[in-house]
């Protein structure tokens, strides 16, 4: 039997464990390399089918109110866009430093500035605000103020402006501005308020406090009404309307000062103190934005 223990030097022995045989390493390696792949291409044919499903089948908007409804998505609105669309007014909330604004971008719609309360119930009015403010003393505009050509206050208390020429809006800061002669030559419009943004940098000012604000800002080339869902001092109020990207702003009249937005086929949506009913004043003036006729 110790013969059988041997082994000579050109001999070998194979041990076989009850007939079991062990697949090599490579065939392991293969079959969990197809497997992968499988698995890999399954989730991205799942992946595909999902997004197909989400896709809409064209994106090019069949009407310009389609095209302006996603204005709440995005902050592009092209100038064609702007011309085919029918005269509204587009809102869009949003927080900027933890303060809640809500913008309202007139379309299609002519700016000017009025003397007296307008009328809610005058569906020509798309978007109105007060605009300069007023003295408490003698209920006199302050500031410098045009209305169609004719001067009907003088003076600088503030150096934001803004100036309504061939329909076009002008805001800026300045003590001076030929801008003022401009519109009295064209029967247009002109008025001060306190300057919020300059050039995209926030402006101090100097009356303390808070309250609801309101601006009249150039925002991506447009112009747009800005308010403070909450009471707000100018300094965080032009601190956030810099940060939202507002190249220009100067102050429209705050607080519970009268407003209102009127849409077609729907009710006028007022805010503010009715002025007739509150304060009323010789100068009570806005800004308005009426339909293009």
């Amino acid at each position: 039997m110790n013969h059988l223990k041997e082994i000579n030097e050109d001999e070998i022995r194979i041990i076989n464990r009850g007939g079991e045989t062990k697949t090599p390493l490579w065939r392991q390696r293969r079959f969990r390399l197809i497997c992968a792949a499988v698995l890999l291409l399954l989730l991205l044919e799942l992946l595909l089918l999902l997004r197909l499903r989400k896709t809409p089948a064209s994106d090019t908007p069949e009407t310009a109110t389609e095209a302006l409804s996603g204005y709440a998505e995005s902050d592009a609105l092209s100038p064609t866009m702007m011309q085919s669309a029918a005269a509204t007014v587009l809102v869009h909330d949003t927080t900027v430093n933890d303060v809640p604004l809500r913008l309202q971008t007139p379309v299609n719609a002519v700016p000017s500035l009025h003397i007296g309360i307008p009328d809610s119930n005058d569906a020509s009015m798309l978007l109105v605000f007060q605009a300069a403010d007023i003295r408490a003393d003698n209920r006199q505009i302050v500031g410098a103020y045009v209305l169609d050509g004719e001067l009907l206050s003088r003076g600088l208390s503030k150096k934001g402006f803004c100036a309504i020429i061939g329909g076009i809006i002008h805001i800026g800061m300045a003590e001076s501005t030929p801008l003022l002669e401009e519109a009295i030559e064209k029967e247009g419009c002109f008025f001060r308020q306190y300057p919020l943004v300059s050039d995209g940098r926030m402006v101090e000012n100097k009356p303390k406090g808070k309250a609801l604000r309101h601006a009249l800002c150039e925002l991506d080339g447009r112009i747009t009404v800005v308010s403070s869902l909450s009471r707000e001092s100018f300094h965080d109020f032009a601190q956030a309307l810099a940060d939202l990207g507002v190249r220009q702003a100067i102050s429209l009249s705050g607080g519970e000062s009268f407003g209102f937005r009127h849409l077609q086929g729907q009710p006028a949506i007022p805010w503010g103190r009715n002025p007739q009913i509150a304060t009323p004043r010789k100068y009570n003036n806005f800004i308005v934005w009426k339909r293009m006729e």
